[in-house]
């Protein structure tokens, strides 16, 4: 299987080291420019200033602006450079934080917080369209110069966001008031995109000049996002901000926060409370109870009547030959009580909406889902901690079917109509009857995972049987590398013949190990495995051994007999065991001849200049040092052995299976052919982890695979929860429609 390009790799690496290094030398100029910028632009401010106060306010600022300007300067190269450091270690490069929009963190967020987040976020925008002319032309040179295989947006070290991060953290650092940094950052966001873009311009120009893309063709094809951006248009655009959603969320949780969610705590025993079950019996005047009075002060009037029109717009255009379904969404938006549920209702809309259009979704599942959507709309209107608890059982059902369907490819796939026939039948009540509780939804979710789950008894038990067994081959080799290390720095390591030496650090250092990890007994040297070694480094010496040919004689029965146990017990394969017989029967065979010449000299010291052939500097070939699972361990998990295929990289890239989480879907490629299958367990070292796909099959990687996989394409990530996806969607339209808001 073909992993990398080695070549193309390494083929720019001094270029790329010299661009960033040109970035961070010019990070003190920039800097300078802006202050310009900003110095001018209060100074312009002051001078057109009609009261007095505000042109002191503004004179104040230009001169806190003079006294850091040096510190402003350094400290912004700093940042810059701390920036590059940490996306160039073994660091997974992260997009910037304002980018990231979570749904479940804005009711925490208190009002300065949620402010400082649309600041940045207009930061980042202004800059954003600036710069965006020549950005993704040097995306691609990027990470061409990366050896890519795609364009990754994240894997460009001076994209915008990492300058933003940089220049607001630069600023938080300087003693002066919040209000003088905000005014300042606005001031230098214009000119910070202006300067980025020219810089892009000429950098592009100059990577081409230096033959960067200049045999790479017309170019990288750009990758599918990790998590895929879903932003509803046409719905609540000028309603729907972070500042509104946050109340939204807060009154969810009001007055009886704690006592509620204790029941929506999933139940040991049954998975969920038993009084959970009325959580969603509260009517909508009781709904209104829970919503702060403040929301009524920062909810619009003139926007709500806008939203109000546009719904009954959207009733009236739909007619009387409008679907039955639209019909009953339109009479719920126009029976909300307040803006409280009209928010409620759109911030469904919006959910539904972006799962209903999720290409990883398949469209049965897609129907499902918008067939669920006046049930969701009634329940929401009822029952506003639906968006608050992850754990109620609405939100767990959506979960649940959506997170499961994305275990099959298409329609056509093995398992997926055993899927859907069940699903459809449970979700008809709710799709058509009078929900206004949870109790419905908690139903058909117990019914659903039960005959989901029922079937999975045998493959459960198969999982299990392979986390035992990985589990050992990892205890194993974090043993079997403190024995390597001991057996490397005896003084005779260095007499020993490689194939003997690697043999020792290999299997049987494994064979050691597996007997320690094993052992109940509490003995030193369980089997007697580990003393086998000095008899086995002697006997591989014919220098030595033609000294002493009656022991040798003794020895050589016993040797091989203790030897063929112990390899048996880590089921080591008899093909390789015969080669290793043979290879060392033959040392043996030269012992018992006689010394060649007085001045013999082992015979690893004839030829000091032969090479060793150890590709990793270890010590050893046999790719047994460490993790080495076991073949019948490998025929249990199934275990994918990409070792061969990886030995001729010439270094691995920065690891990027952190993106993987337990419980993740990703689409794998092995031998040319494309799974889907959820990462099931990881060990607890983090050095294996084990796949399984819709039907239990089992494939098990190193960590070190999964990173190259994910470097060459071969590995991408599906989806972690489809559900959350939708509501952080919404949360990041929230955030887009308070930028524009504010503008």
């Amino acid at each position: 299987m073909k992993v990398t390009e080695p070549e193309e790799s390494g083929k720019y690496t001094a270029l790329y080291e010299a661009t960033i290094q040109q970035a961070v030398g010019g990070a003190s100029g920039l800097m300078t420019r802006l202050v310009a910028v900003a110095r001018a632009s209060l100074r312009e401010l002051a001078d057109k200033a009609a009261e007095r106060r505000e042109r002191d306010n503004h004179t104040h600022a230009r001169r806190l602006l003079n006294q850091f300007e040096p510190t402003l300067c350094a400290r912004f190269t700093e940042e810059l450079l701390t920036a590059f450091s940490r996306m160039a270690s073994a660091e997974r490069a992260l997009p910037a934080a304002d980018q990231v929009m979570h749904f479940d963190q804005i009711a925490q967020m208190d009002p300065t917080a949620l402010q400082q987040r649309v600041d940045a976020a207009r930061v980042q925008h202004t800059v954003q369209v600036a710069a965006d002319a020549s950005l993704g032309e040097l995306n691609r040179l990027i990470c061409r110069m990366l050896g890519l295989a795609e364009v990754r947006l994240e894997r460009n070290p001076l994209r915008p966001a990492v300058y933003v991060e940089a220049l607001t953290a630069a600023l938080t650092h300087l003693p002066v008031p919040v209000g003088v940094r905000h005014h300042w950052i606005a001031l230098m966001s214009g000119a910070l995109g202006r300067e980025l873009s020219a810089y892009y311009e000429q950098l592009c120009n100059q990577l081409r000049g230096r033959g960067v893309d200049g045999a790479g063709g017309a170019g990288l094809p750009l990758a599918a996002p990790a998590r895929p951006v879903l932003l509803t248009a046409g719905r609540a655009e000028t309603l729907l901000t972070l500042e509104k959603l946050r109340a939204l969320l807060a009154g969810s949780q009001d007055e009886t926060n704690d006592r509620v969610a204790q029941r929506y705590l999933p139940d040991t025993q049954t998975g969920y409370g038993d009084s959970a079950l009325e959580a969603g019996a509260s009517t909508p005047t009781a709904f209104r109870a829970t919503v702060p009075a403040a929301l009524d002060a920062i909810v619009d009037t003139q926007q709500l009547a806008q939203v109000v029109q546009r719904l009954q717009e959207r009733a009236v255009a739909a007619g009387a030959d409008a679907e039955p379904a639209q019909q009953l969404r339109d009479q719920l938006r126009l029976s909300a009580h307040g803006p409280d549920q009209a928010l409620s209702l759109e911030v469904v809309a919006m959910m539904v909406d972006n799962m209903a259009h999720d290409p990883r979704l398949l469209g049965p599942v897609q129907q499902i889902v918008a067939a669920l959507e006046p049930a969701l709309m009634r329940l929401a209107m009822a029952d506003p901690r639906f968006f608050s608890h992850k754990q109620h059982p609405a939100r767990r059902l959506l979960h649940e079917i959506t997170h499961r369907s994305i275990a099959f490819e298409s329609v056509d796939s093995r398992g997926f109509s055993g899927f859907m026939e069940p699903l459809r039948e449970a979700v008809a009540p709710l799709a058509e009857g009078e929900v206004g509780t949870a109790e419905p939804f908690d139903q058909v979710l117990t019914r659903l995972v039960g005959l989901w789950d029922e079937p999975a008894g045998k493959e459960k038990r198969q999982v299990d049987k392979a986390v035992k067994a990985l589990q050992m081959a990892e205890q194993r080799g974090v043993l079997a590398v403190t024995i390597v290390e001991a057996i490397q720095a005896r003084p005779d390591a260095a007499l020993v013949p490689d194939a003997v030496l690697d043999f020792l650090c290999g299997p049987w250092a494994q064979v050691v190990a597996h007997a320690r990890v094993s052992d109940k007994s509490g003995a030193d040297d369980p089997g007697r495995y580990a003393e086998l070694i000095d008899g086995l480094m002697w006997s591989a010496q014919p220098h030595l051994t033609r000294n002493n040919v009656s022991a040798l004689t003794r020895l050589v029965p016993k040797l091989l007999i203790r030897l063929r146990g112990g390899l048996a017990t880590v089921d080591y394969p008899a093909h390789k065991t015969s080669s290793f017989f043979e290879l060392l029967m033959n040392l043996h065979q030269r012992g018992f001849k006689p010394e060649a010449s007085p001045d013999a000299v082992p015979d690893k010291l004839r030829d000091p200049d032969r090479p060793t052939g150890r590709a990793d500097g270890s010590g050893n070939t046999s790719g047994m040092v460490g993790t080495w699972v076991a073949p019948m361990e490998a025929r249990a998990s199934g275990f994918i052995d990409l070792s061969t295929d990886m030995a001729t990289l010439p270094a691995p890239p920065p690891p990027q299976a952190d993106e993987l989480a337990v419980g993740v879907w990703v689409a794998l490629q092995v031998e040319g052919s494309w799974t889907r299958t959820k990462l099931s367990w990881t060990s607890p070292n983090g050095t294996l982890m084990l796949f399984t796909d819709a039907l239990g099959f089992m494939q098990t990687l190193t960590r070190r695979a999964c990173d190259q996989l994910f470097a060459t394409g071969q590995l991408r990530v599906i989806s972690a929860h489809p559900v959350q996806d939708a509501l952080d969607a919404v949360a990041q339209a929230a955030l887009h429609n308070s930028v524009d808001v504010r503008f």
